[in-house]
Parts: structure tokens; sequence; C-alpha cells
């Protein structure tokens, strides 16, 4: 404040703020009227004019779309590489462990996929400290150890460390920043956005299975393993050194925020991920393996998880876009009770190639909306402080699904259907998708309030 004022008494100030562009950029000006009493009569004693100019970048557009580009490509080699797995599933159980047993061989799968929902919590206290460009780089160098590494590995607990913990724990930390990212540079396309990324995996399935069936072909599972490496490392690196927030983005110091856990919609987003993920586990697992019980060749039904891969990709895309329309609550809703129907009916029993590949493709259409939709719900719903916390404890939520469910899909399926019948690991897959829609039900009350 000036010296002139600084002896009077303030009687009153007014402040008026306002809001002008030039080159593109917002100007704040602030001005402040300063009022004092002389003589029994209100004066004017001074006025402090502020000139502010804000450097925020608008939202989608300009470094918004680089921003998309970065994150597509991460996700598409975090989930891609999940998706991929499939193919390491069907030559666990075919090729090299024949004698142990379905729900050991189910752990691999198990810890990977738990460890890349579910590390994602620590991301948000790493970027608090080294920044999000710095995250997503460790998040890359983490998990290409874990592949190296796995590319050494015989024994099943060898497997369960390497594909399992470390690679999971790496990628999980990309996937965490490759769905925040979106939601701090996009607004008006924020559905759009993140349905685009979330895409990835879908298209990093069209991607790394040919490239992981081709290396296995010629060569072994090893050099599958060093060659996935290779590629994620050289992608994501890139990709990683893209990404920067739009404005300021300080995450919750915490691993966990606790008050989530009595937020009713956190929560039923959470419960529908973890009941989701039980179904959804089951066809991406164990599709494959069960088309080649029917007698095709190991190749083709490997091959086929680039269609389901297509399928998913293509749904997360539309949508998100609707997204924009309609409530992503119904969405889920609807594409929810089509799945449980459709793998209660199509694949049930199925003996047929045509159905089953039928059933593949509607599987891939309508079983993933969870994974677009859930971060627009949370982007829409929440603050941008605690866009990282919800979504890394959704995540976290769908690697409790993975760590329950996989090993006791695997049990069931070892002691009852001998490994060789699939229709009551089918009925539960189906019970679980039906299952999800009561907790969408009452996460749409929720939202509406």
């Amino acid at each position: 404040m000036n010296d002139s004022i600084s002896h009077h008494k303030v009687l009153r100030s007014n402040t008026v703020t306002s809001v002008i562009h030039s080159a593109g950029l917002p100007i704040h000006i602030t001005q402040v009227e300063i009022y004092t009493e002389k003589d029994g009569e209100e004066v004017k004693l001074d006025e402090i004019v502020d000139i502010k100019t804000s450097k925020e970048i608008p939202p989608d557009e300009g470094y918004a779309w680089v921003i998309l580009v970065a994150s597509f490509i991460n996700l598409l080699f975090a989930f891609g590489c999940f998706n991929a797995f499939g193919v390491f599933q069907t030559y666990y159980l075919t090729v090299i462990f024949l004698d142990v047993p379905a729900d050991h061989i189910a752990w691999i799968s198990t810890t990977s996929v738990f460890f890349t929902l579910a590390g994602g919590l620590a991301a948000g206290p790493i970027i608090r400290k080294i920044g999000m460009r710095y995250t997503s780089i460790l998040g890359t160098l983490v998990a290409s150890i874990g592949l190296l590494l796995a590319s050494f590995s015989t024994k099943v607990w060898q497997l369960v460390l390497t594909q399992g913990v470390i690679f999971g724990f790496g990628c999980s930390i990309i996937v965490n920043i490759a769905l925040t990212a979106p939601a701090l540079w996009f607004d008006k396309y924020r559905g759009m956005a993140i349905g685009l990324v979330a895409s990835g995996g879908g298209f990093g399935a069209l991607v790394l299975i040919p490239v992981v069936t081709k290396v296995v072909k010629v060569g072994n599972i090893e050099w599958a393993f060093r060659v996935l490496c290779l590629m994620y490392l050289v992608c994501t690196l890139a990709a990683g050194f893209l990404l920067k927030p739009r404005i300021g983005f300080t995450p919750i110091n915490k691993i966990i925020d606790f008050s989530l856990l009595k937020d009713p919609v956190a929560m039923l987003i959470c419960l529908v991920g973890f009941i989701m993920e039980i179904g959804y586990s089951i066809p991406l697992l164990y599709f494959p393996s069960s088309l080649i019980h029917m007698g095709t060749s190991e190749t083709l039904a490997t091959n086929l998880i680039m269609v389901f891969g297509a399928s998913a990709a293509f749904s997360r895309i539309i949508f998100g876009y609707l997204a924009k329309k309609i409530n992503p609550v119904d969405i889920m809703v609807v594409s929810h009770i089509i799945t449980g129907i459709v793998m209660l009916s199509m694949w049930y029993k199925s003996k047929s190639f045509g159905l089953s590949l039928a059933f593949y493709i509607i599987f891939g259409l309508f079983s993933v909306p969870f994974f677009s939709l859930g971060p627009v719900i949370t982007a829409n719903y929440y603050k941008r402080e605690k866009i990282s916390q919800v979504n890394g404890l959704s995540y976290l939520f769908l690697g409790f699904a993975i760590l329950v469910g996989i090993p006791s899909v695997g049990a069931v399926f070892q002691n009852y259907g001998k490994r060789t019948d699939y229709s009551q690991i089918i009925i539960i897959g189906g019970t679980f998708y039906l299952l999800s829609v009561i907790p969408l039900v009452a996460l749409r009350h929720y939202i509406k309030k």
C-alpha cells in the first residue's frame, strides 16, 4: 500500500476486476479504490491498479493434442502388453508349464495385472516430488527392467516377480499419468480425449500380439520378452518426455486419501470396477485356450486376440464420444447387461467357431466402457487435485478384483473344469457382469444429487 495512505484510517474500499484479451491471452485488471473520512465527509484517498497477465494455456487446443498422442502411446504399450499377455498365458498353459496346476500359473497374470492396476496410487506422491514427465520416465525404466528380467526367467515364481511385480508396477505409473493428463488438458472434448487414450490398449493388441506371436514362433518366448522390452522402452520413453500438466497440478501427497473411503461416489466407482473386472478377466485370459480345445490352431487362437483388441479400441472411442450426449453411467448399465447376456448365451457351451468369434467381437464392443468412462466420470465430478487419487483408488479395486478373482477362477477351472471344461468359469464371468449393474444404478442416483 502507498505510504500516503498508510497513516489514514481506511473507511471502505471498492475492488473491481475486469478481463480483457490481448494477443490471445486474458489480462486481469484489478482496480482498488480506497476511501477515508475527512471533516466528516468520505473522500477518495488513493487508487491502486494491478494488472496481471494470465499465462494459463487454454484447453482443447494446441499442445493438448500432443498430450493426447503421448498418453495414447503410453497406454498402447501399458495395456497393450496386458492384452498381449493372453499369448503368454496360452503358451504357459499349453507348452512350457504342462505339469504345473493352472491356479499356480494364474499367479503370473494375477500379479502383473494387480500391480498394473493397483500400483498407480504411488504416482501422485511421486509426481508431487519430481513432476509428471520424470514420473512417467521412471515408470518406463521400471517396466522395461521387468520385461528384460522376465526373458531370463524359467520358473513360475520368477515370472511372478519379473513379469508380475516389477513390470506391473512400472506400468501402473504410466497408466495413472496417461489417464490423468488428458483430464488436465481437455475440457469440452474431455470424454472423447480420454476415450481415445483408453483405446490405446486395444490398438496395442493389434500392434503387439502379431509381434509377440511371430517372435515366439520363429524364436522362443525369451526373445519375445526382449523384443517387447525394446519396443516398450523406446516408445514410452519418447512419449514420457512430451508429458507435462497444462496448469498447476499438485496431487495430494498421500498414497491413499482416506477421506475418499467415505465418499459414496468414489466407493461406487470402485465397486463397479471390482465386480466388472472379475467378469472381464475370464474371457481375456481363457478365451484363446478355449478355442484351442475346440480344435482351432494355437496361432489362430492367439491372433484372434487382435479381433478383441480392435473391437475394444473402437468401443472406447465411440463411448468416449457418446459420453458428451449420454450419461456415461447409462452407457455402462446397458453395456454390462449386454455383456453378461452374451457370455451366458453365446460363449457358454459353444461348439461352433463362428458363434465363438461373434461372441468375442460383441464382448470387445460392450465389455470395456468402464476403462474409458470411469475416468470421465471422475474428471467431471472431482476437482483436478483429486483426479489422480480417485483414478488410482478405482484401479486399486480393479487390482484387488484380479488378486481375488484370477486365482479363484483358476482353481475352479483346475478342480471342476479339469482344464478342459470352461462352462463353470463362463457362468462366473457372465454373472459378475450382471451384478455390476446394481452399483451402477446407485452411482447414477448419487451423481444426480
